[in-house]
């Protein structure tokens, strides 16, 4: 070909290359529709949710400190992780226990601990030393949120300040009675149990010390039926005990009859044994408890943002099935199962009760184990 005419060619080639139309690119994928085929917008919620998820998941972990039994903290743990990715790292301990590691970090200008989980007391402690923030401004989920969906139509916080907050509902175990040697009938109210026939043949958790023998002498039976019951039961001259396995074993094997304020958790480990155990429900009325279902945000958490994904799982439906299955009481959420509940630890209806995890009735709990401690001569 003429060199002329082959430049002339590529020149007129390139001149048809630069005017042609550019592909086109591709669309991009239509925003999800709303009402009126218009994009969907996000609720204010559904961001900060999305955003406190993933800089929780960039913290990597949340640190519990709890009165749970660590078989249950790794059945949190291990559906939170599961949903998440974030990794839930534990201190168990009672609650003074807990308090004091605490305060000797916080003094050394440490700060482990996110979310603090147990009973009213264990939660309560740490607000007088100034440990806790307020739980509603971290509460996102609107499941969690709506009071609606609670039990008495609210959530229920212990303190004016909401800074702890119960999640569980169950009456305490107030009495049992050994099936073998004694009728129920024999024993159903606060009455029977001042019958001379009971004296010296009943065994009672001792109520000077956080715990069931308080909630039961402190609470129920000082609110139902007042001190000068108190001070007459004590005439019954109950043995006192601190060990509940030894407790519950005395009753199980008929050493005593009657067995005042176990711990639930033996009781039901008896029971489920074969046991000739039975609980009673006095009609005067009970106390109720969140047991270990208090929950707390300590301030200044070193991971906040998974401490808050942790705290509205905790508190959705979801979390709240693993934790009452686990436990066998009922969870406050209307919504969650308890087909996998004891009779024993549902609350009758029209029976009266009185909470015991208010602050108030911490506080009287706690006055009532130095008079309890004169009352039944305990030194």
């Amino acid at each position: 070909m003429n060199k002329k005419y082959y430049v002339v060619l590529v020149g007129l080639l390139a001149v048809a290359i630069a005017c042609s139309p550019a592909p086109a690119s591709p669309s991009p994928a239509p925003a999800p529709a709303g009402k009126g085929g218009l994009p969907a917008v996000k609720a204010a919620w559904e961001v900060q949710w999305e955003k406190t998820v993933a800089e929780g998941k960039k913290e990597g972990v949340v640190v519990v400190y709890t009165a749970l039994a660590s078989t249950t903290v790794d059945v949190l743990r291990k559906a939170f992780t599961g949903k998440f990715g974030i990794n839930l790292e534990y201190v168990v301990g009672r609650g003074p226990e807990l308090l004091a590691r605490v305060k000797a970090q916080r003094v050394a200008g440490i700060y482990t601990a996110d979310v603090l989980v147990g009973g009213s007391s264990t939660t309560l402690i740490h607000k007088e030393p100034g440990h806790l923030t307020p739980l509603e401004p971290a509460l996102i989920l609107p499941e969690v949120r709506d009071p609606k969906g609670w039990l008495d139509g609210k959530l229920f916080f212990f303190d004016q300040d909401g800074s702890a907050m119960g999640t569980l509902a169950h009456p305490i175990i107030n009495w049992i009675v050994n099936t073998d040697i004694a009728r129920p009938e024999e024993a159903a109210s606060y009455k029977h149990l001042l019958d001379p026939r009971w004296k010296g043949k009943m065994i009672l958790f001792d109520p000077t010390t956080t715990g069931s023998g308080n909630a039961f002498i402190g609470t129920a039976a000082w609110e139902m039926m007042g001190e000068d019951y108190i001070r007459a039961l004590a005439r019954q001259e109950p043995v006192i005990t601190r060990d509940a396995r030894l407790h519950m074993e005395s009753v199980a094997r008929g050493k005593y009859p009657i067995g005042l304020a176990p711990t639930r958790e033996e009781y039901f480990y008896f029971k489920k044994a074969g046991a000739p155990v039975t609980s009673v429900m006095p009609p005067e009325g009970t106390a109720v408890t969140t047991s270990n279902g208090g929950l707390a945000l300590f301030n200044k958490p070193p991971n906040p943002n998974a401490a808050r994904v942790f705290l509205n799982w905790l508190l959705s439906k979801e979390g709240q099935t693993t934790l009452s299955k686990d436990l066998g009481v009922p969870s406050r959420r209307l919504d969650v199962p308890r087909d996998h509940v004891s009779p024993d630890s549902l609350l009758p209806p029209g029976i009266k009760y009185v909470l015991t995890d208010t602050e108030d009735a911490v506080r009287l709990r706690t006055e009532r184990q130095a008079l309890a401690r004169d009352i039944f001569g305990i030194r």
